[in-house]
């Protein structure tokens, strides 16, 4: 259960045109998000260079990378691990 704090009681609306709104929605769904919860999220983090779903999806990239190259490669694959794991700290 949603402690009291995190329960989302604010409803906001706004209005844009056919053409920001496809922007908005094909925005989301490339980081696989509801449109609220990227809109939500873009403001929250305008000021980051990353938002925190941006660097998770970047820390799985790498270890994906990492298990590409485990078999002939092992110690880039524990280096790209490592830099993952510094990079998930961010």
């Amino acid at each position: 259960m949603k402690q009291p704090e995190d329960k989302k009681t604010r409803l906001v609306s706004t209005r844009m045109t056919q053409t920001q709104y496809e922007d908005v929605r094909n925005k989301a769904k490339m980081r696989n998000m509801r449109i609220s919860s990227f809109i939500v999220d873009s403001a929250v983090h305008s000021d980051k260079q990353l938002n925190p779903h941006q660097v998770m999806q970047i820390h799985n990239l790498m270890f994906q990378a990492a298990d590409a190259c485990e078999a002939t490669q092992p110690e880039l694959a524990k280096q790209i691990r490592k830099e993952a794991d510094a990079l998930w700290q961010f």
